[in-house]
Order: C-alpha cells, then sequence, then structure tokens
C-alpha cells in the first residue's frame, strides 16, 4: 500500500485553463438565465474582453503557472477564506453522520461512554495519518486524489488577524517530526488539556481510560461554569483579532493556553442538550452553545448529554468530502464492535488533565457578550430542516442510468423554478482534487438544457417530449460535472483573471461589472449553494451565500436520499418547508420520468 502522502508529487499540476474555454463555459451558463437581449449584450462584452484585457491578464496567469504546480491554491486560500472578515459562522460547515442510526441511537447518560470511544478511533486514526498508514483516497477509478488536506484536518487552527488571517498547522507524519498530541475538551465554557495518545504505551488512551478522564471533568464542572471565552470567536474576524492581541497582553498564561487550543488535534465540547432527530442535530452543529465552540479549529466535535454527535470543521483548512476517510474508518470500527468497547477496561493508565484558565478583564467580557450576541442572531435567523427521503435511493436510481447527483440537482432546479417563476444560479461543488493540492471548482448546475426541461414540465408540455428534454438534460449535466473536475470549469478563471486585474491596478473589465455576472453566480451571488457528499455516511451543512437563497448538502445511499436545506428567516422571498414539500414531490414525478423512458438496467 502507498503512504497517505507519498503520491501527491506524482500528480499533474493544476494549469490554467485557456481563455476561450473559460468565457465559453461562462457564456453557457448566462444562456441558462439571460434573456435574448441580456445574452447578445454579454456576449458582446466577453469578445471585447477576449480581444483586449483578457489576453493580457492570461499572459499574467500563465507566467503565475510557471512557478505554481497549482496556480490558484494560495490566491483561493487567502481571497476565498483568510481576507474575509465575517464571523465564521457564516463558512463553517457542519456535519452529522449516520452513526446515531446505526449505533448510537439517542440515550440519555450515554454521552461519556460514546464519546470516550470516539476519542479512541480518533486517536487511532490520527496515529495511522502520521505514520502514512491511511491508504492515499482515489476516485471510482482508481486515480489518486490529492491527500494535502489530511495535513490540516488535525492540529490546525485559523487564527484571527487584522484584515487577513493566518492558518497555522502543527501536524506532521512521524518521518518528519513530533507534533502536539493532545485535544481540548470543552465544558460548562471551561477548557481542559488531554492527551489522546499515552506516554506510556505510545497508542491511544482505551475508551474506559479516557471515561474515567471525562468523568473528572465533569465533576470538576459541578464547581461552576467558566468566563465563556470561547465566544470571542463567534464575531467578525477583525473584532475577534483585536480580542485575541488584548488576551495576549493581560497574561502569558493566555498566550499559552491559546497556543494548547490553536495546535491541539480537535476540540470537542461535551454539551447538555439532547437533540432527538438529524434536524435537530444538525441545527445545532450548525450554531451551537457560543460558550462550547471554537469556530476557528479545522475540526471540533460536539457530544450531546444523550449520546449524539456533531461537527464542526473551519472551512479554509479543509473541504467537507476529505473527511470521508475518517467518517469510512469509524463506521467500519463502529461496525466491528457493534458500537460498544469490548477491549480492557483497565484504567491504571490515564492521560492528565490540565484546565486552561484565562485571566480576563472587562474589554474581555465586553468581548464574550458581543460574541454570544452575534451567535443567537446568527441562531435566530437560520431555518434549518433535515429530511429523509426513503421511497428510493442510489439503487433504484442507477437501475435507469440514472446518475443520482444529477437526479438531485435536476429536481432541486424544478423545484425551485415552479415555486419562484425563474431559474436559480446553481453552485455545486466540483473537486479537482486528482491535481496537485487540488481543492474545488464551481459546477454551475443550472444550464440551458435544464431550464428548457423546467419550463416544458411546467407548462405540462406532453411526456415523450418531457423525457426527451429530461434526458438531454441529464447528459449535459454528467458532462459538464465532469469536465470541471477535470479542470475545465470557469469560475476559478474568472476569479484569477479579476483578482490579477486588481492586482495590477487595472481598470476593473467590463465583464466583471456587468450584471449578468453577479446575476449568474459571480462573486458569490449564487441562489442555489449545494454540496453532493456522495454515497457515503455522512450529511453536512451550510448556510445560504444569498439573503434570499438556499443551501443544500445531500448524500445519496442505497434506498434513500438524506439532505440538508437552510435559508434565512428574515428573507420574504424563501420559504424552507414550502421548498422541501415540493422538492419532495418532484423526486417522485422526475424519477417517473426516467423510469417510463428506459427499461431498468438488471
Amino acid at each position: 500500500m502507498a503512504k497517505t502522502f507519498s503520491l501527491e508529487d506524482s500528480l499533474p499540476n493544476l494549469t490554467v485553463p485557456s481563455l476561450e474555454s473559460t468565457i465559453e463555459k461562462y457564456l453557457y451558463s448566462v444562456r441558462a438565465i439571460a434573456d435574448d437581449e441580456e445574452y447578445l449584450r454579454t456576449q458582446n462584452i466577453c469578445k471585447n474582453f477576449l480581444d483586449n484585457e483578457g489576453p493580457v491578464l492570461q499572459a499574467k496567469l500563465k507566467e503565475r503557472e510557471k512557478i505554481h504546480r497549482n496556480w490558484v491554491e494560495d490566491l483561493w486560500l487567502d481571497q476565498g477564506y483568510l481576507e474575509l472578515r465575517i464571523p465564521q459562522l457564516y463558512i463553517n460547515f457542519a456535519g452529522i453522520s449516520s452513526y446515531t442510526k446505526q449505533f448510537w441511537p439517542p440515550l440519555e447518560g450515554s454521552q461519556v461512554e460514546r464519546m470516550s470511544l470516539s476519542l479512541h478511533i480518533l486517536g487511532k486514526f490520527w496515529k495511522m495519518l502520521r505514520e502514512q498508514k491511511v491508504a492515499p483516497h482515489t476516485n471510482s477509478k482508481g486515480k489518486p486524489f490529492s491527500m494535502k488536506q489530511l495535513r490540516t484536518v488535525f492540529n490546525t487552527c485559523r487564527i484571527p488577524h487584522r484584515k487577513k488571517d493566518e492558518l497555522i498547522s502543527h501536524f506532521q507524519p512521524v518521518s518528519e517530526g513530533d507534533c502536539p498530541s493532545h485535544s481540548i475538551v470543552i465544558c460548562q465554557g471551561r477548557f481542559f488539556k488531554i492527551n489522546l495518545i499515552s506516554c506510556r504505551t505510545d497508542e491511544p488512551y482505551t475508551p474506559p481510560q479516557f471515561a474515567k478522564v471525562l468523568e473528572d471533568i465533569l465533576d470538576q464542572c459541578k464547581s461552576g461554569a467558566g468566563d465563556g471565552v470561547a465566544a470571542l470567536t463567534g464575531l467578525d474576524r477583525d473584532s475577534w483579532a483585536d480580542y485575541r492581541s488584548h488576551l495576549v497582553e493581560i497574561s502569558p498564561d493566555n498566550e499559552q493556553n491559546l497556543r494548547y487550543i490553536e495546535s491541539a488535534i480537535h476540540a470537542v465540547s461535551m454539551e447538555d442538550v439532547s437533540p432527538m432527530n438529524y434536524t435537530e442535530m444538525m441545527f445545532n452543529a450548525l450554531t451551537g452553545n457560543p460558550v462550547q465552540r471554537w469556530r476557528d479549529k479545522s475540526y471540533q466535535t460536539a457530544w450531546s448529554s444523550n449520546g449524539t454527535f456533531m461537527s464542526n470543521c473551519e472551512h479554509s483548512a479543509v473541504d467537507g468530502m476529505v473527511l470521508v476517510l475518517f467518517v469510512q474508518f469509524n463506521t467500519m470500527f463502529l461496525m466491528q464492535c457493534g458500537g460498544k468497547w469490548n477491549g480492557s477496561t483497565d484504567t491504571d493508565d490515564i492521560s492528565d488533565i490540565e484546565e486552561l484558565n484565562f485571566s480576563i478583564d472587562n474589554k474581555i467580557r465586553e468581548g464574550i457578550v458581543k460574541g454570544k450576541e452575534t451567535v443567537k442572531s446568527f441562531t435566530d435567523n437560520t431555518d434549518l430542516v433535515c429530511p429523509i427521503y426513503d421511497k428510493f435511493g442510489k439503487v433504484e436510481l442507477k437501475q435507469f442510468k440514472i446518475f443520482p447527483d444529477a437526479f438531485f440537482q435536476i429536481c432541486l432546479q424544478l423545484t425551485y423554478m415552479r415555486l419562484h417563476g425563474k431559474p436559480a444560479p446553481t453552485y455545486e461543488t466540483a473537486t479537482t482534487r486528482q491535481f496537485y493540492h487540488g481543492r474545488t471548482e464551481t459546477c454551475r448546475t443550472c444550464t440551458p438544457e435544464l431550464v428548457e426541461f423546467c419550463k416544458a414540465f411546467i407548462d405540462g408540455r406532453p411526456r415523450p417530449e418531457l423525457q426527451h428534454l429530461l434526458k438531454y438534460a441529464h447528459e449535459k449535466f454528467t458532462k459538464l460535472m465532469f469536465d470541471c473536475q477535470d479542470n475545465k470549469g470557469c469560475d476559478r478563471h474568472l476569479f484569477g483573471l479579476s483578482l490579477t486585474a486588481a492586482n495590477e491596478g487595472m481598470a476593473i473589465p467590463e465583464i466583471f461589472t456587468d450584471p449578468m455576472y453577479a446575476k449568474t453566480g459571480g462573486n458569490g451571488n449564487f441562489v442555489l449553494s449545494t454540496s453532493f457528499v456522495g454515497f457515503f455516511n455522512s450529511t453536512g451543512s451550510v448556510v445560504p451565500m444569498l439573503d434570499d437563497g438556499y443551501g443544500v448538502f445531500y448524500r445519496i445511499i442505497d434506498h434513500q436520499m438524506v439532505y440538508s436545506m437552510t435559508s434565512w428567516k428574515h428573507s420574504k422571498v424563501t420559504d424552507l418547508l414550502k421548498f422541501n414539500s415540493c422538492l419532495e414531490d418532484t423526486f417522485g414525478q422526475v424519477y417517473h420520468l426516467f423510469k417510463e423512458a428506459q427499461k431498468p438496467c438488471l
């Protein structure tokens, strides 16, 4: 088996796409949204760009390509994440897994037992990663993926600074040196440093050993709650940067505490809430108690009092699909043990507990109050549902040669057009991890062919015509997604061209000031912000990009589709419950169109 990080240098470079292909892809997405007059105007603007500024900016990017194996990596990290000043609440992604359904249904009093087993599993995976024994991720055809982000899942934190944050990772393989082996437990707004790896055995502590440590932490917390310094991480980035600097000025112990938190493998919260279903769990994962979440950590988990589990991840360090390997590892381990520890019950060797006590003053107390208010405002404004559609899933869809991702996107677009009377510019994450340090590209799934099908469906056109249009839309989506995965999308390239113009002091090219650029989703203006997390055991969630938009994550397993949808309560346009009701109807209607059009593939 190849070592975890051994194939990275063999991956192809992520190069700058051709200017002509990017403009062609962009105009293709414009055609789906624009009327004839708008399209002609944007088409002329694009022609002018190709004749004038475009080649100049392209040449600049090609020069960059000569010295960067991935031309967009640093640009995207800085502009897409680290320079954003909004609170992490709006950027982080949340997740829940099927552990609840398979092994750990809600059960009061199970928090410590399940959390202890989880910490043991995490320690095993982290140690395997350090020893490069985690097999490199591959696609369905066995093609290796970049594992670079596995270096920033653990022991990694985003550090706030004025204007631009810093991403610091303390993780490294054994062959490169040492790295911290502790994690941070947050309980009652207090911080406790514990080791995951035993100094005596160099192996992860066992669940009974972790359980003893966690029970000790709970006992200590009976004396009272902490000051809630974690609430500061809910603030906008410049404010948090100022308060963090002040914390360091107050006491050198504060600085050391921050280093312990920021270098930890992960942060884990022990919470006194009891969510009972996927919707309640996902809502808690996405929002959460402000004094219980260190929102800058690349990987953070939370355990409810009834033993349900959720996670929240800082996005600049890692994309959601990278965590699939860890979720699969957890699932396999839990399947083997039935969700319960069957090994040694010895508790002689346990981790030391070190409480991290911050010295704070009135200014920090003021910041904590503001952080709590920011989180409350976000929580009060977030609407979320996480349904399970169980009438069919991957098996039934593939029986009729339906690409499950395409099916869901078709149904999303049709639902939006039925409710809102117009197409929705749609973002779907496409992975470019088959390239060196690859991350994501935007797949603009609202295509002219899909819009034509949706209009025909809404107009009640004859079923043979609908079936023909549906087949065409399905084929176009599939090709578009594979193109984006193959570095033939348009959004990252347009982003690079726009940024280069700004950096060179040039006037902003008209292609980027044209109203159609934002109207089709440019500059983060996608009405539907979506991601397909595959055929795995975890479901994610993000908030919408726009006030009147939706955020949709979905996974499609053998006989079910599990998804989460978000919207903003202040919107007078969106209606989450109505959207979901219409979407469920649309699932069945589109499925039957496919089913009628072809015989099953047995």
